[in-house]
């Protein structure tokens, strides 16, 4: 989980160890450090804040309590979710910004809308972003109506976070949504590419 408090990001992570792989106490503790040390190092290239990483916090190290599993997953202790929360085309949870409640895995890339939408969405954004000069952040809300051909969302709603003039790149941003929209029968393709990341 992370969270940005100004210049300031704070990164706590839950990790379990599978215990076959883990000798004892100290070679859990030595482990913990390299991953900890791994995530501040790949922080430190994405961004200029201020960070500190945080893993494995419930850990009680003097009482030898831990997180190691037998699978590396908590399945086994009942947390059994055959989707998941953070199953999403991005991999993330963000509850403080827009995300879908569409969870991609294991929907027919075909005829399953919400992964359809939910990954095109993705890749108009990126392109929003990467294509249209000066524009810092871009959310795609798409919305389909059943019995309508998927290239006819109800709504196809473009929020920017630009310090540009909105006007002045409307018509770029309007281009590259109709160009993914246009690609929208073509999608599955890229499932079998593994062009999507689906958690």
């Amino acid at each position: 989980m992370g969270v940005r408090n100004g210049d300031n990001i704070r990164i706590t992570i839950a990790m379990a160890f599978v215990d076959k792989y883990v000798k004892d106490l100290k070679d859990y503790i030595e482990k913990k450090e390299i991953v900890q040390n791994y995530a501040y190092a790949l922080a430190q290239k994405l961004t200029d804040k201020h960070v500190d990483v945080f893993l494995n916090t419930a850990d009680d190290e003097e009482n030898g309590s831990v997180y190691i599993t037998v699978t590396g997953t908590s399945a086994e202790a009942g947390d059994d979710g055959e989707i998941g929360r953070g199953n999403r085309v991005n991999g993330l949870i963000t509850p403080y910004r827009p995300m879908s409640l569409e969870a991609a895995a294991g929907k027919n890339p075909v005829s399953h809308i919400g992964k359809i939408y939910n990954t095109a969405a993705m890749d108009m954004a990126e392109r929003i972003v990467k294509e249209v000069e000066e524009v810092e952040e871009a959310y795609v809300y798409l919305v389909s109506q059943i019995g309508k051909p998927i290239t006819e969302p109800q709504v196809c709603d473009v929020k920017l976070r630009t310090s540009k003039d909105i006007k002045g790149i409307e018509e770029q941003v309007r281009k590259i949504a109709q160009e993914e929209i246009d690609k929208l029968p073509e999608t599955w393709k890229k499932f079998l590419k593994r062009h999507f990341r689906l958690y």
